[in-house]
């Protein structure tokens, strides 16, 4: 009976779709809609874009019909969300010190909206193809198809920002889109999935984009660098073109639509399974023409790069594409064998807990016990007197203690693999807003006596509570310095600045096996050409900052160049 009852309720439903529904529900058709959607709260983009969201999980929840009308609902929603999605894409973006709540807000928003557009779409297509021939949409499906892959693309793209492996088997959803496109016919069919898109796009082009994309992947990548190569990714689309037949002569990746995963290099492909094979041999080469063209001076956005990227920024990014994109046999190398270990080790994170371990790590006649360096009371008795009184050794004496490493900056790490460049390890990440790619840590065995400086180089998030990290050990041994401008700024007594404006800044510096010379610093303190004194170094002469080493947040490594007279 209940049985009955329910046939009955869905044959109601399908001849009177609006059934049941708001007068103003924005789900009844694309009038409704737009006057929805104009009514949002102006100026608040959070906010509108998480009302659309909720419209569109609305939407997936009650897909029971595919009419004409509601496709035009879903597509009118996903227009009017783009510009909203892209401001809150742009802050998370901007903001990589912002904290795990807010980190965690904006992702799962970008995250959601991305979700529910690729499941809208993705029932579409799955409809069409139970019902080939009698849909009354049939003529979209060719653009539908192509906004579904894109909306997966960035799926795995914001997987990826977040170092997490791919779930919800997005790759079988993706690869099942692509696989309809090609059996239609319609795979290479160029078309403008968005209007405010600078050119055609083909579903295989598309899919193409999230492949190279992925295989871009290393976790090793800055949230940054990958949507910048999403951007880059745009116009290079015409130099790849997937083949179901291998050629070992030109192809060197290769995708499984069977399979639950991205492409691999060509190897030894099963021919029994649906693979597709493409080559990178004109991509490669156009990358290494814009690489000597950036080299010669010519400026990123003349070479068809993004406007707002640095030079050095996309000459970095262009040696990791070659690597990542070559062939098997010219792909990157380990660069030293990795030994498994259980290693118990000392980490401090950021630069001024590493400061604090090093200063704490440092005989006690060469720290004060005021703090970091060099003592102002100390400094100017040896300026008045030529030596420290007793009456400043004595206030000394009452102030706090030399810092000792048992503080909360400092972390035990167990390592399970070393390397002569590295270490490998396992740690709880939930608590860890600090861990990305690119933070500078600090590093001590229990049988060290010194501490050794590494970066994180390679994140994976295993789950919520474990992320998989990858270390780069620096070979240079840090010494904790004092930056001075070698200019008083200001009004000066014995000949130190009393303004507040040239206060010393704790630095690390760093002497390599050829007696190059380079220091790491607090960015707001980096001038190109500035000259510096530095307190605590072997040679305490004025010298300049030169070039950039490298950076991330929080921290800068240049280096260290002679006054020029």
């Amino acid at each position: 009976m209940n049985s009955l009852a329910n046939r009955f309720a869905s044959q109601l439903a399908r001849f009177s779709p609006s059934f049941g529904k708001r007068v103003d529900d924005p789900l009844t058709n694309t009038k409704v809609a737009a006057r929805w959607i104009e009514g949002l709260p102006i100026g608040d983009a959070f906010k509108c874009q998480q009302a659309i969201l909720g419209e569109l999980k609305r939407f997936n929840e009650n897909s029971t019909h595919y009419t004409k009308d509601r496709l035009a609902v879903l597509m009118l929603l996903d227009d009017k969300s783009r510009d909203l999605q892209d401001t809150l894409v742009r802050q998370y973006l901007r903001n990589p010190r912002m904290s795990r709540p807010v980190e965690s807000q904006l992702w799962h928003a970008v995250y959601g909206l991305y979700w529910e557009i690729a499941r809208g779409y993705h029932t579409f297509v799955l409809h069409f193809v139970r019902e080939a021939g009698k849909s009354s949409h049939e003529s979209r499906i060719p653009l539908i198809t192509l906004r579904a892959i894109r909306a997966f693309g960035q799926l795995l793209k914001w997987h990826t920002i977040r170092y997490q492996p791919a779930g919800e088997k997005l790759w079988l959803r993706l690869h099942n889109l692509y696989r309809v496109a090609a059996s239609e016919g319609f795979h290479r069919q160029p078309l403008r999935a968005y209007a405010e898109d600078m050119s055609d796009c083909s579903s295989e082009t598309a899919y193409l984009h999230i492949l190279m994309l992925n295989l871009a992947n290393s976790g090793t990548l800055y949230p940054r660098q990958l949507d910048l190569l999403d951007h880059w990714l745009c116009g290079w689309h015409g130099m790849m073109r997937l083949d179901n037949r291998l050629d070992t002569h030109i192809h060197n990746f290769v995708i499984d639509l069977s399979s639950d995963h991205g492409p691999r290099r060509v190897r030894k492909p099963d021919t029994d399974k649906p693979l597709y094979f493409w080559a990178t041999a004109d991509l490669l080469q156009k990358l290494q023409e814009i690489q000597i063209a950036l080299r010669e001076g010519s400026a990123p956005a003349q070479l068809g790069l993004t406007e707002s990227t640095r030079t050095s920024e996309s000459l970095e990014l262009l040696e990791h594409l070659q690597r990542q994109w070559s062939s098997l046999a010219t792909r990157e190398q380990r660069r030293a064998p990795r030994e498994s270990i259980k290693r118990l080790v000392d980490v401090a994170h950021g630069l001024d807990a590493i400061v604090n371990q090093v200063k704490a790590s440092e005989a006690p006649a060469n720290v004060s016990p005021y703090g970091t360096g060099f003592n102002y009371n100390e400094v100017d008795d040896v300026q008045v007197y030529g030596f420290i009184t007793d009456r400043t050794r004595e206030r000394i004496s009452h102030m706090q203690a030399p810092a000792i490493p048992s503080v909360p900056d400092v972390e035990r790490w167990v390592m399970q693999d070393e390397s002569t460049c590295g270490y490998g390890a396992t740690v709880e990440s939930r608590d860890k807003d600090w861990l990305r790619v690119g933070t500078l840590i600090g590093i001590k065995s229990h049988d060290a006596a010194t501490w050794q400086l590494g970066v994180v180089r390679r994140l994976s998030r295993l789950s919520d509570d474990t992320s998989s990290v990858g270390i780069e050990t620096l070979t240079e041994t840090p010494v904790l310095v004092m930056l001075n401008n070698a200019t008083p700024a200001g009004y000066t007594v014995n000949g130190l600045d009393n303004s507040g404006a040239s206060l010393p800044h704790s630095s690390l510096w760093l002497t390599d096996s050829a007696g190059a010379d380079s220091v790491i610093i607090d960015p707001v303190h980096f001038t190109p050409g500035k000259v510096v004194q530095f307190h605590g170094a072997p040679e305490r002469k004025p010298v300049a900052l030169g070039s950039p080493i490298e950076r991330s947040e929080g921290w800068i490594r240049v280096a260290v160049e002679p006054v020029k007279s």
